[in-house]
C-alpha cells in the first residue's frame, strides 16, 4: 500500500537526509523511505523507542510556556467555578432540608424514650 506524506523537516535534519542520499547515490525520496525503513527495523529489534533529544529555538520555548501559562490560568479559573457551584449547591441543599421537628418532651422527661 503506498500512501503520500507531506512533512516538514528542520534545516540540520534534511541536511542529514541530502548527504545521505549523495553518499549512497539515490534522490532524496528513496533515501528517506530507506532512513523510515532502517528506524522500523531497529525499533522491531530493540523493542524499544528512544527519539533522539532534540533541542529547541528560543521562540519555540517562549510559545510553549505562554501555553503552559495560558493553561494554569484556565484550570485556576476553572477551579474557582467549582468552588463557587460547589457553595450554592450547599447552600442550596440546607436550604431545602426539612426543618428538625420539635421535641415535645420537656428536658426531664428523657427516661420516656428508655
Amino acid at each position: 500500500m503506498s500512501m503520500r506524506i507531506s512533512f516538514t523537516l528542520e534545516n540540520d535534519l534534511a541536511h542529514q537526509i541530502e548527504q545521505f542520499a549523495t553518499e549512497k547515490r539515490i534522490e532524496r525520496n528513496e533515501a528517506i523511505l530507506r532512513l523510515i525503513e532502517a528506524g522500523v527495523e531497529k525499533y522491531t529489534e530493540d523493542g524499544a523507542f528512544v527519539p533522539v533529544p532534540r533541542e529547541r529555538s528560543f521562540e519555540e520555548v517562549k510559545a510553549i510556556k505562554r501555553s503552559l501559562e495560558s493553561l494554569t490560568d484556565a484550570v485556576v479559573d476553572l477551579k474557582k467555578e467549582i468552588r463557587v457551584v460547589h457553595h450554592i449547591l450547599d447552600l442550596k441543599w440546607q436550604r431545602d432540608l426539612p426543618p428538625a421537628p420539635e421535641s415535645g418532651r420537656r428536658w426531664w422527661e428523657f427516661w420516656k424514650g428508655l
